[in-house]
């Protein structure tokens, strides 16, 4: 396949020029004078695909979503490489058990990587990613206080654990809040973000903080930071992610969204000053990744006992247009949206370059969105941003080579 438009990468662009992509891997990229099999338009900008490294694909629970569905949901939104978590019905806490999740993604055009759980008297088995819950959230794959907690990692050095900040004790001690946003309040986090810090620091394990709510912990993880050392990938010792319902939504503009009380999440939406001051700290750079903890449950568990989780696949690249609307540039994207979640992904995606896995996402100006239920293709079959307009639309998303629109193939 031959793709010619105007191309960004994390060091270059938006640039006019063409990627050949052959055998699901680019080869070449450059004016290379070819015959385009997709020549796009001055309006469109292409990305490399997008990559989410913090979703739910619900192994156990297809139901509500499914690796196909899920899939066709993250071409949908530009998404070419995600990482599931293991919060699964039977959660898989060894690499061994990861065989049946991997051998139901081998023939799919994205790339799907996998978490190994990480909870009490749990073990590290050789694997890349290994997610821990600080506190209870939706499974039973958690720790119920601090000393379990180190119980466990004392045993997890030079690897990197993902962990879902907020500190069990102070959970308990509001888990008669009035509402759920009291219930998980900031501090809980922001605890929870020390905790694993210190925890890092004596057992010699890097850190990725899930899903930050709050910019208040920024100052201590860039402090952390500059103090861990970077892993084989050149990141960080110790990196951090928001997503885009914690960047757009906050107790007050939520009432303005037809699916307002389904916004409810682990760790809660917050204030609108809080909420405007992580959207600026992301805007300004200073978070690593953009994720979205696609969490889908479907309409009658939102409307009757609510689970916590949001679906944020299928808008995704609607999403970054926002963002961009908001300030960032194109290559500002592609380094929090491709390069760096690429890096902690360990795969050859997230950047225009020869070698890397032929995925594009692009990024059509003359499509703005109004999200529609009927225009998304995850499973559960809602989105919470139904209503909103975004400024542009993913046009066309190329995986492994192949041509998908709007999360079908091209055929």
């Amino acid at each position: 396949m031959i793709v010619e438009g105007r191309l960004v990468d994390v060091e270059f662009g938006p640039r006019w020029g063409q990627i050949e992509i052959l055998n699901g891997t680019i080869t070449r990229l450059g004016d290379l004078g070819l015959q385009a099999d997709l020549k796009l338009g001055e309006s469109q900008l292409v990305f490399p695909g997008f990559v989410d490294v913090h979703t739910h694909l619900r192994q156990g629970d297809e139901y509500k979503e499914d690796f196909h569905t899920a899939t066709r949901a993250a071409l949908n939104g530009g998404v070419t490489c995600l990482l599931d978590m293991p919060n699964n019905p039977v959660p898989p806490v060894t690499k061994d058990m990861l065989a049946g999740k991997a051998a139901a993604v081998a023939d799919l055009p994205v790339d799907i990587g996998f978490y190994v759980g990480l909870g009490p008297n749990t073990r590290p088995s050789g694997h890349r990613h290994y997610k821990a819950f600080m506190g209870p959230s939706i499974g039973s794959l958690f720790f119920h206080d601090d000393a379990d907690l180190e119980a466990t990692v004392q045993h997890y050095g030079n690897t990197r654990i993902t962990l879902h900040c907020e500190d069990p004790e102070m959970l308990r001690q509001h888990s008669q809040a009035e509402n759920h946003e009291s219930s998980r309040p900031e501090k809980a986090e922001q605890q929870a973000v020390s905790t694993a810090l210190r925890l890092a620091r004596k057992y010699g394990f890097r850190v990725h903080v899930a899903h930050l709510s709050q910019a208040d912990s920024l100052p201590e993880l860039e402090a952390a930071a500059q103090e861990f050392w970077p892993d084989d990938q050149g990141l960080p010792g110790v990196v951090w992610e928001s997503t885009p319902h914690h960047l757009f939504f906050d107790w007050d503009n939520r009432q303005q969204h037809s699916r307002n009380h389904f916004l409810k999440m682990n760790p809660p939406l917050r204030s609108a000053e809080s909420r405007k001051r992580l959207l600026d700290a992301f805007l300004s750079g200073r978070i690593h990744f953009l994720s979205t903890d696609h969490a889908p449950h479907t309409v009658e568990e939102k409307s009757t006992s609510n689970p916590s989780g949001v679906p944020l696949l299928d808008t995704y690249g609607s999403f970054v247009s926002w963002l961009m609307q908001q300030g960032m540039s194109a290559r500002q994207i592609c380094r929090h949206a491709c390069f760096l979640p690429g890096l902690f992904s360990g795969r050859k995606v997230g950047r225009l370059l020869p070698g890397y896995r032929g995925h594009l996402a692009v990024l059509d100006w003359n499509q703005p969105w109004t999200v529609r239920a009927e225009d998304c293709r995850t499973k559960c079959g809602w989105s919470p941003f139904e209503g909103v307009t975004l400024p542009a639309r993913v046009a066309y998303t190329i995986a492994s080579g192949r041509l998908f629109r709007h999360g079908l193939e091209v055929t």
